[in-house]
């Protein structure tokens, strides 16, 4: 079945946030904790219309160490913030920068505009972002890692 929204590889994903964070190691697989007691986080990317046409989630290691190292902040502050699952206003703020970058990973020369809506934890997402969460097609997961800082897995979702 085909998805309205293109899926990443773990090439596009290195090409496009390599640009970010240096050494950037991407593989594709890895086993993705969507419940909202893993603390994950997601990207939602809106049509023009407002329908929700794909996500892309960071589990909660990962989206502490994006949080953590678009502004430089000590690797010990993303390793306290994953153990936690809680990040900082700061933290937050830069993943919400990296999800918006995250939006071409969802896009190409066909595929219909889309714009980062919101970024949300596991247990906050809005009801269209849940009903995406849970399809079984148009899913593709990532272990991305970054140096001194760590990583964890990535979800891309496409309706």
């Amino acid at each position: 079945m085909s998805t309205a929204c293109p899926l990443p590889d773990a090439h596009k994903i290195a090409d496009l946030l390599g640009l970010l964070f240096d050494g950037l190691d991407v593989k594709p697989g890895g086993k993705f904790d969507q419940t909202p007691a893993g603390g994950s986080w997601y990207g939602i990317y809106v049509r023009d219309t407002g329908e929700t046409a794909a996500m892309c989630g960071a589990d909660t290691h990962l989206a502490a160490s994006f949080g953590a190292a678009l502004s430089m902040l000590p690797p010990a502050m993303a390793k306290e913030a994953a153990k936690s699952h809680e990040l900082s206003a700061v933290m937050v703020e830069n993943l919400r920068e990296t999800m918006n970058i995250c939006t071409r990973l969802v896009l190409d020369g066909g595929s219909p505009h889309l714009k980062l809506d919101q970024v949300y934890p596991a247990a906050s997402l809005p009801a269209t972002a849940s009903a995406l969460l849970n399809a079984s097609q148009g899913r593709r997961e990532f272990q991305v890692q970054l140096p001194k800082y760590g990583g964890g897995v990535m979800t891309v979702l496409s309706a």
